[in-house]
């Protein structure tokens, strides 16, 4: 018995994602002469069946055993008696170590099309949430790999120094360090002098005269505080300029970007492509 349409090609996408994820060159057979396609991390177009087939084998290559894939959903559409598209979401888990991937949905989009009686992968879309591909990847591996040593790298040394700042803290007065723990719990709001010297109780000269005794200022901790965070921030690669600049309590993109300048001699941007 003839299976429905959509049957069908629910169950040839399974078997498509089930041969992919068993690393099976055999899935190389399944795509379309006609075909078109692009990577989740690449920035070319595929025009053929041939080189989706090299980009199949370089990417079975760099990851050779199975890998998992965790199917959230999938939708077919109808284009045309002959056409249709299938779209799922699924997470992936490779066989590493590293779970990041694993935790965002990747998206791919399939086109079947009906030849000679058979039903072949006519275009192939797969978006994957990272930027970090490099040459002769499929998969951004040396990307995540590198990115989480830096961080974990960044981290311990963010450690270290909080620790030697924190040593050298408590050896004064204690009022710098009332400051700037105060700062850490409310920098998005950009608050001033006046409203943390009436939390700490003290009035705002007397605040400034105990920091200035602590060869310290209000503006120095606060400035710190957002230059370590703002470096932080850019360094996972996950939060926006914009969003790191009203983190750390900027009002307009304008100030935080002179700002960032004067502290690192080039921009968020700048910084964040030379620790990637």
């Amino acid at each position: 018995m003839k299976l429905p349409r959509k049957r069908l090609i629910s169950a040839l996408f399974k078997n498509y994602i089930r041969m992919y994820a068993a690393r099976d060159a055999r899935l190389i057979e399944h795509f379309s002469e006609n075909f078109s396609g692009y990577t989740g991390g690449g920035d070319f177009i595929v025009g053929n069946a041939s080189e989706w087939a090299d980009i199949t084998r370089l990417d079975f290559a760099q990851v050779p055993t199975r890998i998992r894939i965790e199917m959230l959903d999938l939708l077919l559409r109808d284009l045309s008696d002959s056409v249709v598209l299938a779209t799922a979401l699924f997470h992936i888990h490779l066989p590493t170590p590293e779970p990041i991937l694993s935790r965002e949905a990747v998206r791919l989009s399939l086109v079947f099309v009906q030849e000679d009686g058979d039903w072949k992968v006519a275009h192939s879309g797969i978006s994957v949430p990272y930027f970090l591909v490099g040459k002769g990847e499929v998969y951004p591996i040396k990307g995540l790999y590198g990115q989480n040593q830096e961080l974990a790298l960044l981290l311990k040394e963010s450690k270290r120094a909080l620790a030697e700042a924190t040593r050298q803290l408590d050896a004064l007065k204690q009022v710098s360090h009332q400051v700037r723990a105060y700062l850490e719990t409310c920098l998005e709001s950009d608050p001033d002098i006046e409203t943390v010297a009436d939390v700490l109780g003290y009035s705002r000269r007397t605040l400034t005269r105990r920091l200035g005794e602590e060869g310290s200022s209000f503006l120095q901790i606060k400035d710190c505080l957002r230059r370590a965070l703002a470096l932080q921030l850019l360094a996972t690669g996950r939060w926006s300029v914009e969003a790191i600049s009203a983190r750390v309590g900027f009002a307009d993109l304008t100030t935080f970007h002179r700002a960032f300048r004067k502290w690192t001699g080039t921009t968020p941007l700048g910084y964040q492509r030379s620790s990637a």
